[in-house]
């Protein structure tokens, strides 16, 4: 690896696993100094394992974005383990909530519907932010990249809450580079189409509109790396679509044979 973001320090959320797992791995390969954070312990433990025995530098911490406390403890321990907080990655979403909520907006309770936004949006990108920022504050090369879906531009049926929420991630990203702006913070999203990320959904189609495979957790790492680096000292504000051109195919949209990320 060429050193891309030696010098830096990023928290990664919900990178236990899948899309934030490649994330941590390839930031650390490029000389990143990394907190693994996520609500499984001994998965966060093997992915610091993995990166350190590839030369890398990692600490896991348990984080539950749904928790202010919690988000708060986390990312103030990170800054005072590794001296500097400089990125930002808000990639962990409720899964497993979302999940099991698939089901029109007349269906939704008020509970279903809070649980999602305060896991994708609130938690997940305004917790963290806030807490982040004084230490973002005092970085060279600070940057907020958050995970955001094609859900967020597209409608689903069935998906409402969560489309809601990451259409939020979306506008708050625009918020966060304006306001980041004069301390050199800079904010981005990353639309991420159908990823093959360890959860059962290997088995689906990409249909025509697509390149010729489905995306994997790489894919939307790479994406994050750039964002991440110095590469991208003059974007802020951005929305980067990483969905194998998918979302600009209409035929491929009208058929329906793609699935939702």
């Amino acid at each position: 690896m060429s050193g891309r973001l030696a010098g830096k320090t990023a928290l990664v959320s919900g990178s236990t696993r899948g899309i934030g797992r490649s994330i941590a791995e390839l930031f650390a390969a490029e000389g990143c100094r990394v907190a693994v954070t996520g609500r499984t312990v001994d998965r966060g433990e093997k992915v610091v394992s993995r990166i350190r025995e590839a030369g890398g530098e990692a600490e896991f911490l348990p984080l539950d974005i749904t928790d202010e406390n919690s988000v708060r403890q986390v990312i103030g321990a990170v800054a005072e383990r590794f001296g500097s907080l400089t990125t930002l990655v808000n990639n962990a979403a409720p899964t497993a909530t979302v999940a099991t909520t698939v089901k029109t907006v007349a269906e939704y309770t008020t509970e279903e519907w809070d649980s999602i936004l305060t896991g994708t949006l609130t938690g997940n990108v305004f917790w963290a932010s806030k807490y982040a920022w004084p230490h973002l504050a005092r970085a060279d090369g600070a940057s907020i990249i958050n995970i955001s879906s094609g859900q967020s531009i597209a409608g689903y049926r069935g998906f409402g809450a969560y489309g809601a929420a990451k259409g939020g991630v979306n506008s708050l990203t625009r918020t966060l580079a304006v306001e980041g702006a004069p301390d050199g913070i800079r904010a981005n999203t990353i639309l991420v189409g159908r990823v093959v990320a360890g959860r059962g959904d290997a088995g689906l189609h990409t249909g025509g509109g697509r390149l010729t495979r489905i995306g994997n957790p790489m894919d939307i790492a790479y994406a994050a790396l750039y964002l991440a680096s110095d590469e991208a000292a003059f974007v802020t504000g951005s929305e980067v679509t990483a969905d194998g051109g998918f979302s600009i195919n209409g035929d491929a949209i009208s058929g329906g044979e793609a699935q939702p990320s």
